[in-house]
């Protein structure tokens, strides 16, 4: 046995004498409603301070491993997490991230428990909101740091934990981008969000691109009596009425015609053939201040989330879906004179790392050690993330990186949210093995890096 293997082993046998632990901190993590306080339809005064609870929970296990613990907010009460472990010096830099900050939890009732924050254990999983999205991922880096520590393990170049504010709105500026701005940087990054379906803990090296748009088209409102009069080829064309939801839809169908090209022409080896789509996830159409249908609808809007392909970017996709809608309007009269109005809310770049980066295959021999003798062993898969995540931001500051963790995307923003238990400590295993390789191991043949982060 070498010394690499008997110290990976010491490692292992650590993190399952952690399991207990590692547990009790997921859930509670989860307890803790830190639902994000910028997310849309809520109040944020009612919800902030409570991403701070868990950055001061996951701060207590930095802290267990030794490392520097810093606890900041660009905003009062939105508090993120870092720890940084310092290496001996010599080796590569890792940077470990994940958010705190949680989706709203939906109507109660459509969770089995009726508490959507239970944190409860049962058929080796771990449910509530923000247990696979990604409370449970973020404390699976925490305690790799800490059986590192436990089982005499020194690094030799700097690991840094951030537990992060913002992601589920795109506000990296509170969150990944702060932190990097506050100098805790890497040679790489591994984020870990769930990374399931199609197989359990893939790893991902690109991401889709995401815009949020609406797109409203006005009408001229009338009596609900002149339906027909107003729809229909009569004398009278647009001069008593015009009904938006009508005109509303022949954009719709012109971008649900986008959409299908893209399934066509929009395709990538890494991702299920349809995945880029225009998603129309809101619709609101009325006279102006009444929602009765007794009148002609005034105006409607429609909100629309796109998630596009990894070789385009914002620009070039926002200009596509602008064409689209053009030619659609100018093939309607109505339309031609009353364009339709695009309003765009939010930007967000796709990620994409080199197929070489030489992480990809220290993360696979990872992620094959720690499973072994496990339902999820085998060589590890290479797969597209199935939404956006805070990996842009790092690409933006010059920092590969990579996309792992445990759980299952469908399951997240969902009602009945878990994860299962024995992903977390495989991933858990991944990301303690992964630093050994990455950062090398004081006293061993290391390879050279720079050093991660600042001292506070």
């Amino acid at each position: 046995m070498t010394d690499q293997t008997s110290r990976e082993d010491r490692v292992l046998a650590e993190i399952d004498r952690l399991v207990p632990e590692l547990l009790d901190a997921t859930q509670r993590a989860v307890r803790i409603a830190s639902i994000e306080p910028k997310y849309p339809g809520q109040s944020y005064d009612d919800l902030v301070g409570r991403e701070s609870e868990v950055a001061r929970l996951v701060s207590a296990v930095h802290a267990e491993a030794g490392a520097e613990v810093d606890v900041f907010a660009i905003e009062s009460g939105r508090d993120n997490a870092v720890g940084a472990v310092r290496g001996g010096g010599g080796g590569r830099s890792l940077v470990y991230n994940g958010h705190i900050d949680v989706v709203p939890p939906g109507d109660p009732a459509t969770w089995t428990s009726g508490d959507p924050f239970s944190g409860d254990v049962r058929d080796g999983r771990v449910w509530g909101r923000g247990s696979t999205d990604m409370k449970a991922g973020v404390l699976a880096q925490a305690y790799a740091a800490v059986a590192l520590r436990r089982a005499g393990v020194r690094l030799a170049g700097d690991l840094v934990l951030a537990a992060v504010v913002g992601e589920e709105v795109g506000d990296h500026e509170s969150g990944t981008t702060a932190t990097i701005r506050r100098g805790y940087t890497g040679d790489v990054a591994v984020i870990a969000e769930p990374t399931g379906p199609p197989v359990p803990l893939a790893i991902v090296p690109v991401t889709p691109g995401l815009l949020w748009f609406s797109v409203t088209v006005r009408g001229k409102t009338a009596h609900a009596g002149l339906r027909g009069e107003t729809r229909h080829a009569t004398i009278y064309g647009a001069e008593l009425g015009v009904n938006a939801i009508d005109k509303g839809f022949l954009v719709y169908e012109a971008l649900n015609r986008l959409e299908d090209e893209w399934a066509e022409t929009k395709r990538h080896p890494l991702f299920p053939n349809g995945k880029f789509a225009l998603l129309p996830g809101v619709i609101h159409g009325s006279p102006y201040g009444i929602d009765v249908p007794f009148f002609l609808s005034e105006s409607v809007t429609i909100e629309y989330c796109v998630m596009f392909h990894p070789g385009d970017d914002c620009a070039a996709t926002k200009a596509a879906i602008e064409r689209q809608i053009e030619l659609a309007a100018a093939l309607d009269p109505w339309l031609r004179e009353h364009p339709p109005e695009v309003v765009w809310k939010l930007e967000w770049e796709p990620y994409r790392l080199a197929d070489d980066h030489p992480v990809l295959p220290a993360i696979e021999r990872a992620h094959e050690r720690a499973t072994t003798g496990t339902r999820l062993a085998g060589p590890a898969q290479r797969r597209g993330f199935g939404g956006v995540c805070d990996a842009t931001w790092y690409e933006a500051a010059g920092i590969p990186c990579v996309i792992y963790g445990p759980g299952d995307l469908r399951l997240a923003h969902a009602a009945d949210e878990y994860v299962e238990i024995d992903e977390v400590v495989a991933a858990c295993k991944t990301f303690a093995l992964l630093a050994m390789e990455w950062c090398g191991v004081e006293g061993a043949r290391i390879t050279p890096g720079r050093r991660a982060s600042r001292r506070p």
